[in-house]
């Protein structure tokens, strides 16, 4: 299965999977195809993110897409389901995000140099 159009299509109609157009709503979907596939589609995507933060080893990849996508640091899960202008950069954060991360994955060596790239990052961490 192409995930980078299934996830272009959901994110373009998210009506027609019975999806109501929120970050939580995307973020349950994406695991549930996750889930399909034995947790191995976005193997490697939480460390890519955690190297392209610099930070934040400790978190999901849900809470690392908002730190991305909010500079300032991630508005709490009310705030984010209540301003629909906070909702809508979450959104496109993430889907931008996990495509830039899926195309990176298919290139020759992909996921083995996301996780080099990871494993270089925390090699270098003062706590690692």
């Amino acid at each position: 299965m192409d995930y980078r159009k299934l996830f272009a299509d959901v994110h373009r109609r998210p009506g027609m999977f019975g999806l109501d157009n929120s970050f939580h709503d995307f973020t349950v979907f994406i695991r549930g195809c996750e889930a399909g596939n034995d947790w191995q589609l976005l193997a490697g995507f939480r460390e890519w993110l955690v190297a392209r933060c610099g930070f934040g080893n400790n978190l999901v990849w849900e809470a690392l897409v908002l730190h991305h996508a909010f500079s300032d640091g991630p508005p709490q899960r009310e705030q984010l389901g209540a301003d629909p202008e906070l909702n809508r950069i979450a959104v496109e954060t993430l889907f931008g995000l996990l495509d830039e991360y899926l195309q990176r994955r298919t290139e020759d060596g992909g996921l083995a140099k996301i996780f080099d790239e990871y494993l270089t990052w925390l090699k270098v961490q003062s706590w690692s």
